[in-house]
């Protein structure tokens, strides 16, 4: 069938059926995805931290906790007067559900990029694990409290 053409000449492009010549000496690259996840959670985490830290801190200034009970544990302030010094910053408490949505997108981010073929994967690892921490522990928070119901 291919008799007239020589040995390695059936194919009019042979350029088409070479491997891509490898530019940067066989290394591989880091993922773009894996980096981003990894950022990603960085930012999430120290703005977890940073939140809570916040929010203590002017719960804790709203309140003064020797006003809310005596040393023999009976109530001083009831429950709608805790609720009026404190509601000027309960607006502060809907940012958690928005740093949890950055860290699903870190976490689908981390596991794109560690599908990906022909990266590193240290930072999709890295991305990974880290986003996947504090979904655990709110899942684990969320049963804790489930149970106690």
């Amino acid at each position: 069938m291919n008799e007239h053409y020589e040995k390695g000449e059936q194919f009019v492009n042979q350029q088409a059926f070479r491997p891509i010549p490898d530019t940067d000496g066989g290394r591989l690259k880091h993922s773009g995805l894996g980096i981003a996840s990894f950022v990603l959670s960085l930012v999430a985490i120290m703005s977890f931290i940073v939140l809570t830290i916040v929010i203590i801190s002017l719960f804790t200034n709203a309140i003064d906790f020797t006003q809310v009970v005596d040393e023999n544990g009976n109530r001083l302030m009831s429950d709608n007067e805790i609720v009026d010094k404190i509601q000027p910053f309960i607006g502060y408490l809907i940012l958690y559900p928005l740093l949890l949505g950055v860290v699903l997108i870190g976490l689908i981010l981390g596991i794109v990029g560690l599908a990906r073929p022909g990266t590193k994967k240290v930072f999709a690892i890295l991305g990974t694990v880290f986003n996947g921490l504090p979904l655990l522990f709110v899942t684990l928070l969320m049963i804790i409290g489930l149970a106690a119901v």
